[in-house]
């Protein structure tokens, strides 16, 4: 899997299938963003345990919309509380499936747990590496993800996870709900 320059990537692509127009967006300074969204979103480890944390309950997956050619999958998602499924992140990931063990595989295509409680669970070594952090216009179908948007902008990143030897596991762009 070849890293793209799109730091928006898989999310623009998996949005221009529907035709929907690209986000309305700025890249900004880790140190610029408002807490709670710096204490989430700067870091190089797995989005999940930092939500699961904040939120006080596991997170799960929605899947919105998903392609497999077999070697890659990628999906457009929700993460949500298991407990009251209130939505706490909408995103976009490719994974690498060759980059995984035969195990994790099918866990992956269920769509049910996120990538990192996934590679967590399983003990697989990882390094995560933040491309771009985000501040983004919600427009109609990230209101319509969340449920309801009462804010002007959205905060989120745009992220790499890598494997042993440095080979990518995962392109991920993540939008967290309104604080």
């Amino acid at each position: 899997m070849k890293v793209s320059p799109d730091v928006l990537y898989p999310l623009s692509l998996m949005r221009a299938s529907r035709n929907l127009p690209g986000l309305s967006f700025e890249k900004v300074d880790p140190q610029d963003l408002p807490e709670p969204y710096q204490s989430l979103l700067v870091h190089e480890g797995d989005m999940t345990s930092r939500l699961e944390g904040h939120h006080e309950s596991p997170v799960k997956v929605r899947r919105l919309r998903s392609s497999n050619n077999g070697n890659s999958y990628l999906r457009e998602v929700i993460l949500e509380t298991e407990e009251d499924e209130k939505a706490v992140e909408y995103g976009a990931i490719e994974i690498n499936l060759e980059a995984l063990p035969k195990e994790a595989v099918p866990l992956v295509l269920a769509s049910h747990l996120p990538l990192g409680g996934i590679l967590n669970d399983h003990r697989i070594p990882y390094s995560s590496t933040p491309r771009a952090f985000l501040k983004v216009a919600p427009d109609g179908p990230i209101v319509e993800a969340f449920g309801t948007v009462e804010a002007d902008y959205l905060f989120g990143r745009s992220n790499v996870i890598s494997g042993l030897g440095g080979i990518e596991i995962a392109q991920i762009v993540e939008i967290l709900s309104p604080a």
